[in-house]
């Protein structure tokens, strides 16, 4: 897996709000058992996401969360870019810490190519295509993301 599990939370939880946006705001507890996400994880990464202003959120009985925007202008790369430890991916992919063209380890090379490609997928892909996804996968029996 190649995001860490609160950008895979954080993506769930977007689109599972893209699916239902147009049902006004959704609780913190419905979007965790919905997606089966521990709750207080998900209280931590929806605090992020917010602060970022990707969500937004009111408080009180009738309160919970939306996104901030339509999930068609949010990608995939502002989320990880918010959630992800190391969003630039520069650290070493064999540990040695950062690498650099003057000093860069065996697979320095194929690994920004990599790094290249998967920014530029993060980058096009929106929460309103994983939400579609998601909707489609289910119907047809695949799991979740």
């Amino acid at each position: 897996m190649i995001f860490s599990k609160a950008t895979g939370y954080g993506i769930r939880a977007l689109a599972y709000l893209a699916k239902h946006s147009n049902t006004g705001l959704c609780g913190l507890q419905e979007i965790a058992e919905h997606e089966h996400i521990p709750p207080v994880y998900l209280r931590k990464v929806l605090g992020e996401l917010r602060r970022h202003r990707l969500l937004r959120s009111v408080k009180g009985i009738h309160g919970g969360y939306e996104l901030a925007r339509p999930p068609q202008t949010i990608t995939l790369w502002e989320v990880f870019r918010v959630l992800e430890p190391d969003p630039y991916l520069d650290a070493c992919i064999l540990g040695c810490g950062q690498c650099d063209p003057e000093s860069s380890c065996a697979l320095h090379e194929d690994w920004q190519e990599v790094r290249k490609d998967m920014v530029s997928l993060l980058e096009t892909k929106t929460i309103s295509e994983v939400a579609a996804s998601v909707s489609t996968d289910k119907q047809a029996g695949v799991s979740q993301i």
